[in-house]
């Protein structure tokens, strides 16, 4: 059977007014599934509109001319896959009524019965997990069977929306076969700031365990891993790591939703890479609280260059909101361990806008991020999503409506927007204009291979005025996601 799977283009990528995007990474979802059906028998090819930056029409010619009988969206509520994926989904079914529309990941794990109530020409949600449901799911598409026994979907049978029961999660991952990678041909991926490269050779993901043990309020991973941390075997993911150095791939992102959650384990597998002599560059996030000197020693000497932390927030009351479990000061204690062991880059990653945060205390977050020591800070406006526990908790106390904001999240920022948005936008300039800062960004490259080769790929881009200009508006961006709330754009108004 002949299935397309389709990974849109997020919000902040609009490919008809040519916006650039902050990245492209592989959907690793997908090619896990694609794997799984390919060992089966199935034909599958995937439509990147995220990394090929293609215009809708172009995308519907290709699916068109490959003529597929299912159709699979990956589809994400903070970034706008979702209203993006129903916009390119029904014009394939005005196009072919028979093809079969499937919706997978987060969005249609949360969303389900919305997504199948509002839009009759989606058939399926796949909720959690889509290896093994995906597939049951093509078997019955292809025998022509009732979906009555497929676990882990939504479905409309008969004009009626039916809720079948949750697929286990997986628990031996090492059943499960590598990503399939080969579809995606020519496609480059990348991790890319305001039109600068951040890496210089060909680029993919990698995932070594699934799941994570903690309950951050605002993340949805722990409802779909139900809190359970499941790793592959290290021997799995070396000879995943041999087929990646095989085919030419050089800088990875480690994309596990823990990495290093079980200390032991990472330090082993860090330890196997060195043993291989691989020659990778690779990038992880990290959680502060589980840093110690020897574990950023072991990745460092297994390749890491670049490390991101989640610090959130300076105020530990908003910390404690989004159920962090961590302070301010082990926050600065695991930067200042990384800036020790001589990482290239490290980066950190703040959330302000939280239900009650005041002006006070994001401007606190703003300052912290300079006495940390790292070389660039995310900041982030919050917005609230399905699946999460913030979201939970504001439609129980009728804060918002889930019925209106369901499919791209709600700001909760008690502060009008563009206040936030200025504070933040001289928060970067202040940041970067540092002459200490710069002083030492300048000294780090002198002193740093990796460094050096960063630049070098990027100095057309920093040769240009445009390319200039658009790195220096980048670090003026906001980055945010969900809604105004109506109240908010009516007082706005």
């Amino acid at each position: 059977m002949k299935i397309c799977f389709i990974n849109p283009a997020p919000r902040s990528y609009v490919i008809e007014r040519g916006h650039e995007t902050s990245g492209a990474y592989p959907p690793l979802g997908s090619l896990y599934i694609i794997a799984y059906l390919r060992q089966q028998g199935h034909e599958c090819i995937l439509l990147d509109q995220h990394a090929t930056k293609i215009p809708t029409s172009r995308l519907l010619e290709q699916v068109k001319k490959y003529d597929p009988f299912v159709v699979a969206f990956n589809s994400l509520t903070d970034i706008n896959h979702g209203k993006r994926s129903t916009f390119i989904a029904q014009k394939v079914k005005a196009w072919n009524p028979n093809v079969k529309i499937i919706f997978g990941n987060c969005h249609a794990t949360f969303n389900h019965d919305r997504i199948l109530a509002k839009y009759p020409f989606v058939d399926v949600c796949v909720r959690g997990e889509g290896e093994l449901t995906t597939s049951e799911l093509i078997s019955a598409f292809e025998h022509n069977r009732e979906l009555t026994n497929v676990l882990g979907i939504t479905y409309r049978d008969k004009g009626n929306i039916r809720v079948n029961p949750d697929r286990p999660l997986i628990q031996d991952l090492d059943q499960m076969p590598f990503p399939d990678r080969s579809v995606l041909g020519n496609i480059k991926y990348f991790q890319n700031y305001g039109g600068l490269n951040a890496d210089y050779g060909k680029f993919t993901s990698i995932q070594s365990s699934r799941g994570c043990p903690y309950n951050c309020t605002f993340c949805c991973q722990s409802h779909i891993s139900q809190r359970k941390w499941r790793p592959r075997s290290i021997p799995k993911v070396i000879e995943e790591l041999h087929q990646l150095e095989s085919e030419g791939y050089t800088n990875l992102y480690w994309v596990d939703d823990n990495f290093t959650i079980n200390r032991k384990r990472a330090i082993q597998l860090f330890q196997a890479m060195r043993r291989e002599k691989f020659d990778f560059v690779w990038v992880c996030d990290q959680r502060v609280d589980l840093v110690t000197t020897e574990l950023l020693q072991e990745m460092r000497r297994a390749g890491c260059h670049t490390l991101s932390f989640g610090i959130e927030s300076a105020n530990q009351r908003i910390l404690n909101f989004f159920n962090k479990g961590f302070t301010p000061q082990i926050a600065r204690t695991a930067t200042m361990k990384a800036k020790k062991v001589g990482f290239d880059f490290t980066m950190g990653t703040f959330v302000v806008g939280a239900p009650t945060e005041t002006l006070e205390e994001i401007k606190n977050t703003f300052v912290f991020a300079q006495t940390l020591g790292i070389d660039f800070p995310q900041f982030h406006i919050y917005g609230a999503i399905p699946g999460t526990d913030v979201w939970d908790k504001l439609v129980e106390e009728g804060t918002i409506d889930p019925e209106k904001y369901w499919e791209n999240g709600v700001k909760t920022l008690v502060l009008p927007l563009e206040v936030v948005e200025k504070e933040m936008k001289k928060a970067y300039y202040q940041f970067i204009t540092r002459p200490r800062f710069i002083f030492n960004q300048l000294l780090r490259t002198l002193k740093s291979h990796h460094r050096r080769k960063i630049i070098q790929s990027n100095l057309k881009v920093l040769g240009s005025p445009q390319g200039m200009q658009r790195f220096l508006k980048f670090t003026t961006t906001t980055w945010t996601h969900g809604d105004v709330p109506d109240s908010r754009q009516e007082q706005k108004n």
